[in-house]
């Protein structure tokens, strides 16, 4: 899943609410997702590695870490998007 910082904006503002709490709990709600998803890169990273000095797994333990490494990216890109929009929504005009 990837995530934008006109999304995340869009999202908040369909609340109808530019309370900064209300907007916070909103995008902590986003982030639990993106922080699984973060989390599974780190996952995949580590197991990967673990694989990649076995005797069967070299090639599959490298193309682990490379998955893994890209879901990690992903998530930490999806989680500055969020934040971004965050910051957008609270600072903008009122509806």
């Amino acid at each position: 899943m990837r995530v934008d910082k006109e999304t995340v904006v869009g999202m908040l503002r369909a609340i109808g609410s530019r309370d900064p709490d209300v907007l916070r709990a909103r995008t902590k709600d986003l982030t639990r997702t993106l922080l699984l998803q973060e989390g599974a890169g780190m996952a995949l990273v580590g197991l990967g590695g673990i694989a990649a000095f076995t005797r069967p797994g070299p090639l599959i333990g490298v193309l682990v870490v490379l998955a893994g490494w890209w879901f990690w990216r992903l998530g930490a890109r999806n989680m500055a998007a969020v934040e971004a929009g965050y910051i957008e929504a609270v600072k903008s005009p009122s509806q």
